[in-house]
């Protein structure tokens, strides 16, 4: 008789609202983290794009995304009013149920189909960015369509530019060599290298300088405070490649994503 006034307190307490509304919760933690990440990917597609990319549609997308950020991710409570009933400016629902249900973007492209689950992941162009994002090993895709990585959170793993070019061979590697996405500008073979040591402090990186005509030089400076990684750090490439180019007072609106919930349980980072 005990077994069975335990086994029904169990069943009662998984499916009380309190436990509910926890775990939705964190699927709403998990897919504005998701949404965080996407807006760096993003955002440095735009920056940084490849001979045939769109940059209008790139820029549609930023501003998508952001829409997305401020209904749903900005908002420090989230009510069961927004819950359900999130809208976009042209009426497009984000969801019926941000808990459990599809999020959709404000063109009726499919986001997520399930917050916090193993799923496919969709940029707003309906490229996709991952096939299986709660898995850390999986394929990453720019939203140009290009890889990203074969291997995401994974150590020691290659990443490429939108373009095509190296960022890195050794993600998640403290000293590992990142590169520019250009060739180098002393004419010798290969990219021009950030540096060979990135992340440790007081090494040197290569930081470049322009002349108001426009023309560019180098100078070796030290990396120091914001510019020192640990590994964990170095394995979010599109975060670090952002403070690289905040580095020349780029703007990019990624810096604007932040999710109020900071309980984002089951984001693959």
């Amino acid at each position: 008789m005990k077994l069975v006034r335990l086994i029904v307190l169990i069943a009662t307490l998984g499916a009380s609202p309190a436990l509910l509304a926890l775990t939705g919760s964190a699927n709403v933690g998990s897919a504005c983290a998701t949404l965080e990440f996407m807006a760096k990917m993003v955002t440095l597609n735009a920056m940084l794009p490849a001979d045939y990319d769109d940059i209008g549609e790139l820029y549609a997308m930023e501003e998508s995304l952001a829409e997305l950020n401020s209904l749903v991710c900005q908002p420090v409570i989230l009510t069961e009013f927004t819950r359900g009933s999130s809208s976009y400016y042209n009426g497009q629902l984000v969801s019926i149920d941000l808990y459990y249900d599809p999020w959709f973007f404000n063109n009726g492209q499919l986001f997520v189909a399930a917050p916090g689950e193993d799923t496919v992941i969709y940029y707003p162009n309906g490229r996709i960015m991952a096939y299986s994002w709660m898995h850390g090993d999986q394929a990453i895709f720019w939203p140009n369509g290009n890889l990203a990585t074969d291997y995401f959170r994974v150590f020691d793993e290659t990443w490429y530019y939108p373009d095509g070019n190296i960022i890195t061979y050794y993600a998640g590697y403290t000293g590992g060599r990142w590169f520019y996405p250009f060739q180098r500008l002393d004419g010798g073979i290969g990219q021009q290298v950030i540096s060979s040591n990135w992340g440790v402090h007081n090494e040197d990186f290569t930081f470049l300088n322009f002349r108001a005509n426009g023309s560019l030089f180098t100078t070796q400076e030290r990396i120091r405070r914001k510019l020192v990684f640990d590994d964990i750090d170095l394995l979010d490439v599109p975060g670090v490649l952002l403070l690289v180019t905040r580095l020349y007072q780029a703007y990019d609106i990624a810096k604007e994503f932040a999710p109020a919930d900071v309980n984002i349980t089951g984001a693959p980072y």
